[in-house]
């Protein structure tokens, strides 16, 4: 079914207009992990008073240097258990927000293809490709961190990097070259996130294994350079403007503040989510309802 890109955008635009609930998981997502890492930072603070004062102190009667300086004894002195229950958190917190985008690009996908979606969609979805897409964001993980082989030349020739960090303004023999890596690795990850930006679609549409996601959505890139491109920079330049308002105006009012917060949660991560999944599914040739065919309204959450 072709689609130009045009008619992509506005018939994605009503395909999310007829189904707000895409949001839902986004929503779902945002309150499960904060309630996960304010466990986890009431944890770890916790374990690391206990390791670092020795004894039953109260906190509520320490200055704040003290209480760092107990926190930074505790962190030194378990270090191996500390960064295991970091991981351990930070992967479990990737693994939900896996299953919860897997459950947006799934209600996505149905509301693509019949008009409508309901909450149970997500579960479906979810449960099927969570897994999968957690380690495939693994694997994307790892491909951004390789980039850090464009610092190693600046980070060897400087030498000792704790000067550059107390005297960031006194010149520093090689931070030119520290400069260029760190440049060439921001392109490098700006290049990777463009050319794989249709990869977790891919998985969840189709239902792929991790490397053939990748592999897929690389392919697809090749064949549709520029509607990707079109699509990262309308999903970018909505969060830059949802993020400038919030820098221009959210400091001068608290309602616009808290507004420009939750606009990425109820609006542009889910309208971007059917953007995305609709170029994915034109490109492939499946076949998509028409939102012209479709006059009755949705069946609901």
């Amino acid at each position: 079914m072709y689609e130009d890109f045009g008619t992509i955008l506005n018939r994605g635009f009503k395909t999310w207009v007829r189904n707000l609930n895409i949001c839902i998981p986004y929503v779902l997502n945002f309150f499960v992990s904060l309630i996960l890492y304010i466990f986890f930072f009431g944890l770890i603070a916790a374990l690391l008073f206990t390791s670092g004062s020795g004894s039953g102190i109260d906190p509520a009667t320490l200055s704040d240097e003290e209480l760092y300086s107990i926190l930074w004894n505790g962190f030194t002195s378990n270090i191996p258990g500390s960064i295991a229950l970091i991981l351990a958190f930070s992967l479990f917190g990737m693994f939900l927000q896996s299953f919860f985008t897997a459950g947006a690009i799934g209600m996505a996908k149905k509301a693509s293809e019949t008009g409508d979606t309901v909450f149970s969609d997500m579960f479906r979805s979810g449960s099927k490709n969570g897994f999968r897409l957690f380690l495939t964001n693994l694997m994307l993980a790892l491909l951004f961190l390789a980039g850090i082989v464009f610092v190693v030349p600046g980070a060897l020739a400087i030498g000792d990097l704790k000067s550059l960090i107390e005297s960031p303004e006194m010149p520093v023999e090689g931070i030119g070259v520290l400069g260029i890596g760190i440049l060439f690795w921001t392109i490098y990850l700006l290049v990777l996130n463009i050319v794989l930006s249709i990869a977790p679609y891919a998985l969840v549409i189709d239902e792929l294994d991790p490397l053939d996601a990748l592999k897929t959505g690389y392919r697809f890139f090749k064949e549709n350079k520029l509607d990707v491109f079109f699509i990262w920079i309308i999903s970018v330049g909505l969060a830059f403007v949802n993020g400038l308002i919030s820098e221009v105006l959210g400091t001068q009012s608290i309602l616009i503040s808290g507004i420009t917060y939750f606009v990425p949660i109820f609006i542009l991560q889910p309208l971007t989510a059917v953007l995305w999944t609709r170029l994915y599914m034109v490109g492939e040739d499946r076949e998509l309802y028409n939102p012209y065919d479709l006059l009755s309204d949705p069946d609901g959450f």
